[in-house]
């Protein structure tokens, strides 16, 4: 019979995983709200200096544009040492990658159904007849009767 205590460890230790997982997209997603709005700042700040006179609008543009092929570049090194440092910490803390997880929790399913079915079988059984015994009337009356002295 397959060892239960380390599948539920296993279980344990993915859905540490899963919380730690979701703690990182919340930060990258915070990040990029934070990129998108630093962005719409960028690009008002410099329409409103090219509406003030301050710059030229071909000026302006070309900032703009500098300013967004700079962001994607950087944008793309972040998400590439993400990814690194990602794979680093599931190497380092021996965390099981996501088609393992699929394939183990797929495994414990069909294990509880296998523990699940002999407990089904046992309760569905009759318990056996009792033999009948039969007793003569004169059995019975001792039983019934006082003892006289």
């Amino acid at each position: 019979m397959p060892d239960v205590h380390l599948y539920y460890q296993i279980i344990k230790q993915t859905k540490k995983y899963t919380v730690m997982e979701e703690s990182l997209k919340k930060l990258v997603y915070a990040g990029v709200g934070f990129a998108a709005q630093a962005s719409e700042k960028f690009e008002k700040s410099i329409n409103d200096l090219v509406k003030k006179g301050k710059i030229e609008e071909k000026e302006g543009k070309k900032i703009v544009d500098e300013f967004f092929s700079k962001s994607e570049k950087t944008k793309d090194s972040f998400e590439s040492k993400f990814k690194k440092t990602t794979e680093e910490i599931v190497a380092k803390f021996k965390l099981a990658p996501q088609s393992e997880i699929k394939s183990l929790n797929k495994r414990i399913e069909k294990l509880e159904k296998m523990l699940v079915k002999p407990v089904a079988k046992k309760t569905t059984r009759k318990p056996a007849a009792k033999k009948a015994v039969k007793k003569t009337t004169a059995t019975v009356k001792k039983a019934v009767s006082p003892v006289t002295a």
